[in-house]
């Protein structure tokens, strides 16, 4: 399904190894922030504020009261509201410089959290020579 102008879109910062590999391996992912998350609600992620390395569509959030006691500390302990299941991911390969997109335009480290057009996502999406999808 393509982005569009209906469709809330946003953008998430992956810091580190670990999560890129729990957000790929477990088409999910633990959210600090709060936005207008709904089902069918696209991200992108960019890895570092400077490569995007793919996207996803939320399939479900699950709230903290949702969740078991191990998972619900975890979350408290890292000052997480919450985590987004994806109906589908796509890994970008090779990631998408930034600076070649859209957002080349924003600060960087003001990336993680902003909302983007629609029409931005299937910009950038396009730009990815290869994209590996995750059902």
């Amino acid at each position: 399904m393509p982005a569009d102008e209906q469709t809330s879109c946003y953008i998430l910062r992956i810091q580190r190894d670990e999560l890129e590999r729990q957000l790929y391996a477990g088409k999910s992912l633990y959210v600090g922030i709060k936005r207008d998350w709904s089902r069918g609600t696209k991200i992108l992620f960019v890895r570092k504020a400077d490569a995007f390395i793919g996207s996803g569509a939320i399939d479900r959030i699950v709230d903290l009261d949702e969740m078991g006691e191990g998972e619900r500390k975890l979350c408290l302990e890292n000052n997480w509201y919450g985590k987004l299941l994806f109906a589908k991911l796509t890994r970008f390969r090779p990631a998408v410089p930034v600076q070649d997109t859209p957002a080349a335009g924003q600060n960087p480290l003001m990336l993680h959290g902003a909302s983007i057009a629609g029409a931005d996502v299937s910009k950038i999406e396009a730009l990815a020579p290869v994209r590996i999808i995750t059902l």
